[in-house]
C-alpha cells in the first residue's frame, strides 16, 4: 500500500513539474527607446560639459569665464530654498574647492529652441571644499544658451544620488533667479498636477490640459532612460498615491514661452505594489501655448534613496 501511495505521489509531482515547465515565462515589460534625446546636440553639449569639468579641475578662470554665462545660478536639492549666484560659485570653484577627479555618464541633451538646450547627466566627483568631503554621485540638469555662436551654461540643478555632502552653513544672498509672478502661476499648475496624481490620474481632461504630448520624465536612479507621456500619468490604477505635499517652488523664465521650476515634493505612494514614498527634488520644464502652460519634461531625484526601477513583469 505504501509503495502505491509513493508511486502515486511521484506521478503527481512529475505532472506538476511538466506543467510548470510548459507554462510560458513572463518577461519584463520593455520600455521604448528614449524620445527626448537630440543626438547631435547631446554630443556637442557633452563635449562642453567635459570642458567645464576639466576647467574646474584645473581652476582655469579664463575658460570658466567663457563657459559660464553672466546670469548663471546653481540650485541644489538639499538646500532647495536657495540658489548660488555666479560670483559666489566662481569664488568657491577657484578658491575654496579642491577637486581631484570628475567623471560624467549618461549624458542626454534635449533641444528646447534654436539657442537653448537642457542636459541631464550623472557626475561622479571626488574632492573637498574648505576641508569638507565633497565626493559622491550627483544628478545634474544643466541649461545651456547659445550667444554669438557660442554655448554658455546659464543654470544648474544638482541632486546628490544617495547621501548629500556635508555643506558648510553660509549666509547666502536672496535668490536672484526666481520670478515671483511666474513662480505663483506654475505653483498652481504643479499643485493641480499633484491633485490629479492623488486621485489616480482619473481626471483625464485636467491631465490633457496640463501635460503636453511631448512630455517625458527622467529619474536620477535610472539616468539612462526616459519615460514617455504614454507610460506616465495614466489612469491604470498602477500608481497609488496616499498623500502629497509640495514646497520650495522657484520658477525661472527661459524664454518667451519656456520656463523651469524646481520644487521639493514629499509623497507616500506605491507603483505596481512597490514603494515610491519619500522626498523628491523635481526640475520641471513648462512650455506656454496660447494662454496656458503645459509641462514638457520632468527630472526627478529621490532624496537619500534609490528605488527598484526594473520594469514590472
Amino acid at each position: 500500500m505504501t509503495r502505491l501511495v509513493t508511486l502515486f505521489m511521484c506521478v503527481v509531482l512529475a505532472s506538476f513539474l511538466a506543467l510548470a515547465q510548459d507554462e510560458p515565462k513572463r518577461t519584463p515589460r520593455q520600455l521604448p527607446p528614449p524620445t527626448d534625446i537630440d543626438p547631435k546636440l547631446t554630443e556637442e553639449l557633452r563635449q562642453l560639459e567635459q570642458q567645464l569639468c576639466d576647467a574646474i579641475l584645473r581652476r582655469d578662470a579664463k575658460r570658466l569665464d567663457s563657459l559660464v554665462g553672466p546670469q548663471y545660478t546653481l540650485r541644489v536639492a538639499d538646500i532647495p530654498q536657495g540658489s548660488l549666484p555666479r560670483a559666489i560659485w566662481m569664488d568657491n570653484t577657484l578658491n575654496r574647492l579642491k577637486p581631484e577627479s570628475c567623471e560624467q555618464h549618461y549624458t542626454a541633451a534635449r533641444k528646447l529652441g534654436d539657442d537653448l538646450g537642457v542636459v541631464s547627466l550623472l557626475s561622479t566627483t571626488k574632492g573637498t571644499i574648505d576641508g569638507r568631503d565633497f565626493s559622491g554621485d550627483f544628478y545634474i540638469v544643466d541649461f545651456w544658451k547659445k550667444r554669438g555662436g557660442n554655448w554658455q551654461i546659464i543654470a544648474r540643478y544638482s541632486s546628490p544620488v544617495g547621501k548629500p555632502p556635508d555643506r558648510a552653513i553660509r549666509q547666502l544672498p536672496p535668490p536672484g533667479d526666481s520670478d515671483p509672478l511666474l513662480t505663483d502661476s506654475l505653483r498652481q499648475s504643479e499643485q493641480e498636477l499633484g491633485e490629479a496624481a492623488l486621485h489616480g490620474f482619473k481626471d483625464t481632461k485636467t491631465m490633457e490640459r496640463l501635460v503636453s504630448p511631448e512630455f517625458t520624465v527622467r529619474v536620477s536612479d535610472a539616468p539612462e532612460r526616459s519615460l514617455p507621456r504614454s507610460l506616465w500619468g495614466q489612469p491604470t490604477g498602477a500608481y497609488k498615491m496616499e498623500s502629497i505635499e509640495e514646497r520650495h517652488h522657484s520658477a525661472r523664465k527661459l524664454g518667451e514661452d519656456l520656463a523651469v521650476i524646481s520644487l521639493l515634493l514629499t509623497q507616500k505612494a506605491s507603483l505596481d505594489g512597490r514603494d515610491r514614498s519619500g522626498d523628491f527634488y523635481l526640475v520641471d520644464i513648462w512650455k506656454k501655448s496660447g494662454d496656458r502652460w503645459q509641462i514638457i519634461a520632468r527630472y526627478s531625484s529621490p532624496m537619500g534613496k534609490k528605488f527598484d526601477r526594473s520594469p514590472p513583469r
